[in-house]
């Protein structure tokens, strides 16, 4: 059985991820506080264990990642870089690191989100996160031959909404989105945005 590692498999799409995948991969979880392994994605000398400890895998989701909401008069300067270094910088780290362990072959899907494409108020670290996401999965594919990565970029999932307090008649259901992260991871492209 093929083995995917799925950072981030307790958020709401996470858990429809494994849900989805479990059935065709080992799947090995990677969250702060509980799964498989327990680490942060910001911190590269725990990535850097980890991955020595799984050895070769097949597949590396990345679900996870912290950025705030807010205002640009809410946001500090070091709520920019908490964004940066977990989202941004965590999600870099784990190819980096990761890719040294990959099989031939391998397949990586990481997470951006809507607000690189839609601007809102309140959305100004997150989308200058998820287009940094995007334009590194883009460059990195030309020169990562051995092995694909691609990126979904979920917009609202009607759970997160309906947790949030929001009316999410638009929401859509995350397990639209798990899909996309198989199709992300099997499809065989490289440096492409998955969108629902």
């Amino acid at each position: 059985m093929k083995k995917l590692v799925l950072v981030g498999s307790t958020g709401v799409i996470g858990v429809k991820v494994k849900e989805l995948l479990s059935s065709e991969y080992e799947v090995i979880t990677v969250n702060r506080t509980s799964g498989d392994y327990q680490l942060d994605m910001a911190d590269a000398s725990a990535l850097e264990n980890m991955f020595k400890e799984i050895g070769g895998f097949d597949a590396l989701i990345a679900t996870s990642g912290y950025g705030k909401r807010g205002s640009i008069d809410e946001h500090s300067i070091q709520d920019f870089h908490d964004g940066l270094n977990s989202k941004l910088m965590g999600q870099v780290n784990l190819v980096m690191i990761g890719r040294k362990y990959a099989n031939p072959g391998a397949s990586v899907a990481l997470s951006s989100g809507i607000l690189a494409q839609m601007p809102t108020v309140g959305g100004i670290s997150l989308a200058m996160i998820n287009a940094g996401i995007e334009a590194f999965n883009r460059n990195a594919a030309l020169e990562m031959t051995d092995m694909t990565i691609n990126v979904v970029s979920p917009s609202f999932a009607k759970e997160t909404m309906e947790l949030m307090g929001m009316d999410s008649s638009t929401g859509v259901p995350a397990i639209e989105f798990a899909k996309l992260y198989k199709q992300a991871i099997e499809e065989g492209k490289s440096g492409e945005v998955y969108r629902y």
